[in-house]
Parts: C-alpha cells; sequence; structure tokens
C-alpha cells in the first residue's frame, strides 16, 4: 500500500460505489497498523470522510474491533482537527462507541478515558489519572 500511495498518492482519495475511501476499507477489513498509517499519512482528512451511510472510517475501526495502536492512531488523527475536539463531537462519537460489541478491553479504556474528560460525573478518574493514562499511551495530541 505504502508503495502504491508513493507513485499514486491521490489513490487514498478514491471512492467505491459506497463512497468509501481506502481508509474506510482498511477499518472495515481489520487491516495491520502499517496500512492505516500509511493511508492516514497520505491523507490524513479522510478520517473524517463519510460513506453513503454516514459512517466516518473512525466508526468504521470502533464497529469492527480494531486494535489499540490502530485505534490510537485513528483517534489521534482525528483529533487532530479542531472541530473534533468539542464536546459535540466526543459525544457523537460516544455515541457511535456505545453500541459496538467488538471491543477490546484496551480499546474501552481509550475510549473511557476520552470521554471522561468530557463528562462532569463523580465516577470519572481524576485529571491527572487521565493524563497519566494518555502519557502512558503515548498520546498526547
Amino acid at each position: 500500500v505504502a508503495a502504491l500511495l508513493e507513485v499514486w498518492p491521490d489513490a487514498a482519495k478514491e471512492k467505491d460505489r459506497y463512497q468509501s475511501t481506502p481508509l474506510h476499507l482498511s477499518c472495515y477489513k481489520r487491516t495491520p497498523l502499517e496500512v492505516t498509517a500509511a493511508l492516514l499519512e497520505c491523507w490524513p482528512e479522510a478520517v473524517k470522510e463519510k460513506g453513503n451511510f454516514g459512517r466516518t472510517p473512525l466508526r468504521m475501526a470502533c464497529c469492527r474491533g480494531a486494535s489499540l495502536e490502530v485505534m490510537a492512531l485513528m483517534l489521534n488523527t482525528w483529533l487532530s482537527f479542531k472541530e473534533n475536539r468539542t464536546k459535540s463531537a466526543i459525544m457523537t462519537l460516544q455515541s457511535y462507541f456505545s453500541t459496538t460489541v467488538y471491543t477490546e478491553e484496551d480499546v474501552k479504556a481509550l475510549f473511557s478515558h476520552l470521554f471522561a474528560l468530557f463528562n462532569n460525573d463523580a465516577d470519572n478518574p481524576s485529571p491527572n489519572k487521565i493524563m497519566d493514562y494518555f502519557v502512558h499511551i503515548k498520546m498526547w495530541n
């Protein structure tokens, strides 16, 4: 994939009949981290693209049970866009995540800590514990 994108970078922007990008398909097929990373490096905005049913690649990754490494990369890229760092955007993401059944415990922890930043709930971890978690997984966008 990286070799293809090197000679044809716009391949990352191609869409199929369902308006899915290669990143959508990568998330659907649960490809290795290197494939997702190559696609995001070539076209980071792909993380925001919606297919026919309004699904973004990040939502697809949530629904298909992506690994912690893939989810962290996707989430970090998604959060790099200012419009996604709002309570409204995070709550929309939380609604995607709440319907997911194929999620590993480490990915659940990632999202739990992210959602805790935006929820004013006494049961949430302290801000220091949340920060420690993100530093531990080397996610500090």
